[in-house]
């Protein structure tokens, strides 16, 4: 069972990365003197919301494909 188990978490943790991009992506950007829009993309070859406007990530994640 401890394979089962383990996989289930995987698949949460999957589950919770893709939840964070998709909520955050058309947000606007938190920086202060950025008005751009976060969009989803890579940041440095991990999955992230980026703003394409200051370059900066707002969320990133590794690890295991979200």
């Amino acid at each position: 069972m401890p394979d089962a188990v383990s996989e289930q978490q995987r698949a949460k943790k999957r589950r919770t990365a893709r939840d964070a991009l998709s909520r955050l992506a058309d947000a606007d950007c938190p920086l202060p003197n950025c008005e751009g829009t976060l969009s989803r993309g890579e940041f440095k070859d991990t999955d992230a919301v980026v703003c394409p406007d200051c370059e900066t990530p707002a969320v990133r994640v590794w690890g295991e494909e979200p």
